[in-house]
């Protein structure tokens, strides 16, 4: 591991620049004055140089990208006094970072030092453990049903309905449904990819509670940051906006309380065919929050910080907008 960068002087301004970079609390100005320093600066160059190389070293120290639990099994038979006994030691070793040489395996310990040494372990290794999973990285979102072929509709005589799987967790709404648009725009419009797409109207919005690939809720994490891509079509009168957000639903209806960790609107410019778009989500250091959306007087102030994250999608544009949505995806935005 590289050694801790020497204390930098007083009142050293690249490093200092260089410290807020690191913890991404770096706005324009103070971005455009470090790269300034790092030009005319050469010292100031190798500073940040060493405090990069510490900072690697040091995520990579707590944060390993890989965790191996090994256990071993030794069986003794023989005979004690003339009757057959049977002798098992096992060993736990715990491996947290890139593999390193295999160690050759060292005589068993005398009993009592064994179990020093195996609680020892232990200890450690739920210690470790705990770290791992408690750990700085944010859950990796996976979106159910993102392109909306879940529901087969070639049975439906109207090839629409308002239900829509997966996109109504908490809240549903008349102005959003699931249909074919081969036949519902008569062969104006087809989906971008199956048979399916969402149709938005005015006022109509998706929400799904967010899982990871082992389906476990996605907590709200200070400095987390996802991007929400996919597909769109424009129809109708403009102008089409669309409103989305990562929120926590502390209560539906009719007692509704929600809160938002963050949210960005998407001013859409009508083209022919579909058009890709993309949003990105940056959750910042502080996640506290008033209520966003209430049906109740109070509005009592929380903080997201693990809480688990629903993403919305909304149509907020004219009354004659529509908007068609097909394959959805969210992923994880590491800087």
């Amino acid at each position: 591991m590289n050694p801790a960068p020497l204390k930098s002087p007083d009142g050293d301004e690249a490093s200092a620049l260089f410290a807020r970079f690191l913890d991404q609390r770096l706005d324009d100005a103070g971005m455009q004055r470090l790269e300034q320093l790092l030009r005319d600066d050469p010292d100031a160059r190798g500073r940040c140089a060493e405090q990069l190389l510490f900072e690697a070293d040091l995520k990579d120290a707590v944060d390993p990208g890989e965790l191996e639990w090994l256990e071993t099994r030794q069986v003794v038979l023989g005979k004690k006094d003339g009757l057959p006994s049977l002798e098992i030691r096992r060993n736990q070793e715990l491996r947290v970072g890139p593999r390193a040489t295999p160690k050759a395996v060292e005589p068993p310990k005398p009993p009592a030092l064994r179990r020093y040494l195996w609680l020892g372990g232990a200890l450690a290794a739920a210690a470790a453990g705990w770290l791992w999973f408690r750990g700085p990285h944010p859950a990796a979102p996976v979106l159910k049903n993102p392109g909306f072929e879940t529901t087969d509709l070639s049975l439906n005589p109207t090839g629409n309905t308002y239900a829509l799987i997966e996109w109504q967790d908490y809240f549903s709404t008349p102005n959003a449904e699931l249909c074919e648009p081969g036949r519902v725009t008569g062969g104006k419009i087809f989906a971008k990819s199956g048979r399916n797409v969402a149709r938005l109207l005015t006022g109509g919005h998706l929400t799904q509670r967010l899982h990871d690939e082992n389906g476990m809720p996605v907590p709200a994490r200070s400095g987390a940051r996802y991007v929400l891509s996919g597909w769109l079509h424009t129809d109708g009168t403009g102008p089409h906006v669309l409103r989305t957000a990562l929120r926590v639903v502390a209560s539906g209806r009719p007692a509704m309380i929600q809160y938002e960790a963050v949210h960005q609107k998407l001013d859409i410019t009508p083209q022919p065919g579909w058009q890709p778009f993309l949003i990105e989500f940056n959750l910042p250091d502080d996640l506290q929050r008033t209520p966003s959306d209430v049906t109740v007087p109070e509005r009592p102030l929380l903080d997201l910080e693990g809480r688990e994250l629903t993403l919305s999608i909304d149509s907020r544009g004219h009354e004659g907008s529509v908007l068609y949505l097909d394959d959805l995806s969210l992923e994880r935005n590491d800087p």
